[in-house]
């Protein structure tokens, strides 16, 4: 008995949950909305986008792409990545943006990058030198460089005016580089580091998947992960036709309704669902299910939040209405930064959903928490 208790409990833990989940002739051995990016052909939605920074690239401009948190500013970088690293006479460079000034770590970092062996107990200014000439070299052999720095708000200054450095001082011919980061940071290059500002060439705006696309990220996931699809080398299934089994179209469009539709906010939310349909063994994930749960879901994350700040703020949004973070700092007399930092742990639990106002974000209550709440104050 307990061997069987052991056994069952690792293969649940090695799927991500409640699995494996067979219905309708799918086998879902594990749940495909539990890891983040296993394989590009997973990629849905921003195909304008991507082409865009194609073209970026192939005319040399150095691009940032921006966005909140989850909208897939990574997952659109590293698909570009690993495009050009096949493809002769491209070498890609992708590099996690560190807080500090640019450091020997990070320079490192980019060394491995480029496949250059190095001295780990080199100095700042010789990494840097080795960084420089391997540059030059790829120019020399009509190699084109294209670094990718990823998360950039997580750099300071310091950092950013290294990052202009490291491309001006390359002889003869810059790198391309491509940045991901929030409006906010773009704003604060422009604001305070000119030079590099007037390095960006394009900015790239994610701004979250439509419906269409919403089905097909769903549709990818499950054919991924679907042990009968042929992307798993079985016999086929309706997953290689576009179906959504054991989702209906409808559900999907109920969930990029109700939360903001980037993709780490809609993969979170399918993960839950999916993972409450296979322990209670339903057999479709309709309309009906998924509002229950999606009400279930609004009224335990609204209970759980401890967070004074984030209930005032709630509150605010069920009263006001749709507010930007500048007009629900004055509303409340709370720090932009306080807003921000709480609107962002509220739309990360599918409280809050962003939508684009101009060149800003407007942020409001979803349908089912706007529900919750309007039931909580009858009460």
């Amino acid at each position: 008995m307990s061997e069987d208790i052991i056994s069952s409990i690792k293969q649940e833990m090695e799927g991500g949950g409640n699995w494996p989940y067979a219905i309708d002739g799918h086998q879902l051995v594990q749940n495909p909305f539990a890891e983040n990016w296993p394989d590009n052909r997973l990629f849905a939605g921003y195909e304008d986008e991507l082409r865009q920074l194609q073209k970026n690239i192939q005319r040399n401009v150095n691009t940032f792409i921006t966005g909140p948190f989850g909208t897939g500013k990574t997952i659109l970088t590293r698909v570009m990545y690993d495009i050009l690293a096949d493809i002769e006479g491209y070498q890609p460079v992708f590099i996690h943006v560190q807080k500090g000034r640019f450091s020997k770590t990070m320079a490192k970092n980019i060394l491995r990058e480029l496949d250059v062996d190095f001295d780990s107990t080199a100095s700042q200014s010789d990494l840097y030198d080795q960084v420089m000439q391997k540059m030059e070299h790829h120019y020399e052999e009509g190699i084109r460089t294209v670094i990718f720095y990823d998360e950039v708000i997580a750099g300071s200054d310091g950092t950013l005016r290294q990052i202009l450095h490291l491309q001006r001082d390359v002889d003869d011919w810059e790198p391309v580089l491509v940045f991901n980061g929030t409006t906010h940071m773009l704003d604060r290059i422009h604001a305070k580091i000119e030079p590099l500002a007037d390095r960006i060439g394009d900015e790239i705006k994610l701004t979250g998947l439509d419906a269409e696309s919403t089905l097909d990220l769903v549709n990818k996931r499950l054919r991924y992960y679907c042990s009968r699809s042929e992307w798993r080398d079985g016999p086929g299934c309706t997953h290689d036709e576009g179906d959504v089994t054991p989702f209906t179209t409808e559900s999907i469009e109920l969930v990029h309704q109700d939360i903001t539709p980037y993709p780490r906010h809609l993969c979170r939310e399918f993960n839950a669902i999916l993972e409450e349909a296979a322990e209670t063994e339903q057999a479709q994930i309709n309309f009906e299910f998924t509002e229950a749960f999606l009400e279930r879901s609004a009224a335990r994350k609204i209970e759980a939040i401890g967070d004074e700040e984030a209930m005032t703020i709630l509150d605010f949004l069920a009263t006001e209405g749709p507010n930007s973070i500048n007009a629900i700092s004055e509303g409340l007399s709370m720090s932009s930064y306080t807003v921000e930092e709480r609107l962002d742990m509220l739309e990360k639990n599918g409280l809050v959903r962003a939508t684009k106002m101009g060149r800003g974000i407007q942020y409001k209550l979803t349908e089912l928490a706007r529900k919750e709440l309007s039931g909580q104050r009858k009460s």
